[in-house]
């Protein structure tokens, strides 16, 4: 199977793509590099994935790489919600017009089937204890979130035209080995402040509750993707929630060091609660998380 990731130079790229690799797909990877660079991925030359250097908000380029390709994994986006906020425009033009772009692409090439990475901020807030299920109504309150909500209706009306096999993951708070801190959630930016001896920054009351979903289970969320028959929006994360204060005050244990927890005022655009049902996924995915919060111990 020949399979073509936008944004593969990314973070959920580069672990994607050495995992498909060693299941002797061929995959191309089509980035700008705007995010990552070419010594990055070496390896990944090395076992024999191709690489075009191109950008999503240019339909010839992307036109010309998805030819001959049999499924297309889109993940290229602009995926910061502070820099959402401070340029919403560029957000709009790269995560909803970049993705019009490649399904054109996919149009005129035939492609037969698209995995699409949105993201759990297409939801907005929600009470505590309230599980948030593909059916929730979607309230997005970052122009990040907006743009992914917005992106998501684009694909559903073109493939309902189209005919083309879709699948569209709403990703929940993705932690790893590889996350870059500038576009690191908070367990990479905690652990970045661990291992230089500084105090956590919490920012809000550390109330706020989150749903962490390991790279390794995401990867594993779009392997089953890939090969399923099945079409429509999933949940991917574990299930299971934790407040930031909580956690913090795991990797501070987990690291054996004495660091204080340094409360910040509260960011704009953040929200306050967030649980996965992932009951929808677990059924037609045959997703099930495999790796909990315990590998953050691998990453300090």
């Amino acid at each position: 199977m020949k399979i073509l990731i936008t944004g593969g130079a990314g973070f959920i790229g580069k672990h994607l793509v050495k995992n498909i690799l060693k299941n002797n797909f061929q995959v191309t990877i089509f980035d700008n590099f705007s995010n990552s660079d070419r010594e990055s991925i070496l390896d990944l030359i090395k076992m024999g994935a191709k690489i075009i250097d191109g950008d999503i908000t240019n339909i010839q380029e992307i036109s010309d790489a998805v030819k001959n390709h049999e499924v297309i994994v889109h993940l290229a986006a602009l995926i910061s919600v502070e820099e959402s906020i401070k340029n919403p425009s560029k957000t709009f033009h790269i995560n909803i017009d970049g993705t019009k772009n490649v399904l054109e692409a996919c149009k005129k090439n035939n492609i037969k089937k698209i995995v699409v990475a949105s993201s759990s901020a297409v939801y907005g807030e929600c009470e505590l204890d309230f599980k948030l299920s593909e059916e929730t109504k979607l309230k997005p309150i970052s122009p990040y979130g907006k743009s992914k909500a917005k992106m998501e209706q684009e694909i559903i009306k073109f493939v309902s035209e189209y005919k083309m096999n879709y699948v569209i993951l709403r990703f929940f708070n993705i932690f790893g080995l590889g996350q870059s801190s500038e576009y690191a959630g908070v367990i990479t930016k905690f652990i970045d402040r661990i291992k230089k001896n500084e105090s956590l920054e919490i920012f809000g009351n550390g109330m706020q509750t989150r749903d962490f979903i390991s790279i390794l289970d995401v990867v594993n969320a779009i392997n089953n993707t890939i090969s399923s028959k099945s079409n429509g929006i999933y949940n991917i994360g574990s299930g299971k929630i934790i407040t930031i204060k909580e956690l913090a005050e795991k990797m501070i244990l987990w690291s054996g060091k004495k660091l204080e927890i340094k409360f910040l005022p509260s960011k704009k655009g953040d929200i306050m609660f967030s649980q996965a049902d992932i009951h929808l996924s677990k059924k037609e995915l045959k997703y099930v998380p495999k790796f909990g919060l315990e590998e953050i111990k691998n990453m300090l």
